[in-house]
């Protein structure tokens, strides 16, 4: 039973990884044409890829913990490194969230 869900663990961290991969090369190089120029609020690619990582910010979390927890990394031998390395698209995602929360709480400042 253990082995299952290490694999369905791995699985789901691995899509997780790839969509925090393919986002952030949107955000980074992505194109700046505004996605929908008749919304009320346009944004761009970039802007959007952004977004998106913030939103999966959790599932991302939920999912390194379980790789971590079903992998057995607290026995191995360099522990911090692959620590390091499983939860870093959570440390990503966290960057974002953090930075939009910045920017919310900037934007509330300069308007009053």
């Amino acid at each position: 039973m253990n082995k299952g869900i290490r694999i369905i663990s791995n699985i789901v961290y691995g899509i997780g990884v790839a969509t925090v991969v393919s986002l952030v090369c949107i955000a980074f190089f992505g194109s700046n044409q505004v996605t929908n120029p008749d919304a009320m609020l346009p944004i761009t690619w970039k802007e959007r890829a952004f977004i998106w990582l913030t939103f999966g910010a959790i599932p991302m979390l939920l999912a390194s913990m379980a790789v971590y927890k079903f992998n057995a990394i607290k026995r191995s031998m360099r522990k911090k490194l692959y620590f390091f390395l499983i939860f870093l698209p959570v440390f990503i995602c966290g960057a974002c969230v953090l930075y939009i929360i910045g920017s919310l709480i900037a934007g509330m400042v300069s308007i009053l």
